[in-house]
């Protein structure tokens, strides 16, 4: 059953696209997981600053796209004008089998993103009043000796990670990792980013993904 009548249109803010599968969550707290036709169409531009975006909080934003309902059902319109055709997901629909990878791959797309644009980038759970925690951060910015660094910062701390496993700290609420800027430095951030979030407890596509502008000092 649709969430919207015949030609109604509503803001939408977007989780990730993966395994086929899109969250939507609407401002007056409905939300919706769709299967999506086409959807190398949206993850393709997902996460590279070419869709519009909606407040977070002062400062972050996440990105939105319009739901309308067409006359073959619900369409997700993004800015060029492309139209993609939504189904409402059932316990019967299933992701690829390539949902991890998936997943992976657009945190590596939004952080080649934020670091091309100066934004930082900070993955956590979707939805207009998501908690602030749990969270991983993404940014590249300039120490006071004027060395460029860049850092991912996460909190809780990984536990059951092996990637995180030996710069934890016990007793530590937040725990990060600093390193001169460098391609192997950002190639690396995406897997920190990604493998905080299986201790979360929650599935990839109800995470989203927030961005905004680091002040300088």
């Amino acid at each position: 059953m649709s969430i919207l009548n015949t030609g109604a249109s509503t803001t939408v803010q977007l989780g990730l696209c993966v395994g086929g599968l899109l969250r939507t969550w609407a401002a007056d707290g409905t939300t919706q997981l769709w299967q999506v036709e086409n959807d190398a169409i949206l993850t393709a531009v997902q996460n590279t600053g070419m869709l519009a975006r909606a407040p977070r909080e002062d400062g972050r934003f996440r990105e939105a796209a319009e739901l309308t309902e067409g006359t073959s059902g619900p369409e997700l319109r993004l800015p060029n004008g492309t139209a993609l055709r939504l189904t409402a997901a059932t316990g019967a629909v299933s992701p690829r089998a390539e949902a991890p990878q998936e997943f992976v791959r657009a945190v590596n797309q939004a952080v080649r993103h934020a670091a091309e644009s100066f934004e930082f980038l900070v993955v956590e759970i979707g939805g207009w009043d998501a908690p602030l925690v749990p969270y991983a951060f993404f940014a590249l910015h300039v120490a006071e000796d004027g060395t460029q660094l860049s850092t991912v910062e996460v909190s809780p701390p990984p536990s059951g990670s092996e990637l995180w496993s030996t710069h934890l700290t016990p007793g530590e609420e937040v725990v990060s990792l600093s390193a001169p800027v460098s391609a192997e430095a950002i190639d690396m951030a995406p897997y920190y980013l990604a493998d905080a979030v299986p201790g979360w407890g929650i599935l990839p596509w109800d995470i989203a993904l927030t961005f905004g502008v680091r002040e300088q000092a």
